[in-house]
């Protein structure tokens, strides 16, 4: 008979994985993981400019609807506590308030926001004043809101002659 040269090694039943196969694995995780973080932030900014245009706009129809109940003039204005230097007049972006014109001036709204959305009004202003009958007195007046580190993330909200609100994905109302 013939002898054999080399012999089969005893069969051994493995458990775990090697450490060939953990090194591929985590090499694809951290490949897909490298792939996913920029879409990610561009989608948290996404995110955070469409809450801000959602809740600019909830805000105005919610003053509107107390200026109608209260029957009394209401102004809609900036907050401006958010940053260390003084913002320019229409940087709407530390937040925003409802206040009456009234004597008595606490907040009936306040929204607070970070600062890290660039919230701009034109034409330039600090308020909005919203008339007894429940109407923004503001002919032509748009919010531009922007992300601060994606400048291609732009909505803006457009108010017409009539008070009708419209979103508009870009910079200007048309």
């Amino acid at each position: 008979m013939k002898r054999l040269l080399f012999s089969l090694p005893p069969l051994v039943l493995q458990r775990g994985y090697s450490l060939a196969e953990l090194s591929v694995v985590l090499g694809l995780l951290a490949l897909c993981t490298s792939w996913a973080v920029p879409n990610l932030s561009a989608w948290l900014w996404r995110w955070r400019v469409e809450a801000v245009v959602q809740a600019w706009g909830g805000d105005l129809q919610q003053a509107q609807l107390q200026a109608l109940r209260r029957g009394e003039t209401l102004n809609l204005q900036r907050l401006s506590g958010c940053q260390a230097t003084p913002l320019l007049n229409g940087d709407w972006r530390c937040g925003w308030q409802v206040v009456p014109v009234s004597a008595d001036l606490s907040p009936l709204l306040n929204h607070a926001l970070p600062g890290d959305v660039l919230v701009q009004m034109y034409p330039a202003n600090n308020q909005l004043p919203i008339n007894s009958q429940g109407e923004a007195v503001a002919v032509g007046m748009r919010v531009t809101v922007q992300a601060k580190n994606l400048k291609t993330m732009v909505r803006s909200i457009c108010i017409n002659n009539t008070g009708r609100l419209r979103v508009v994905a870009a910079e200007v109302c048309t």
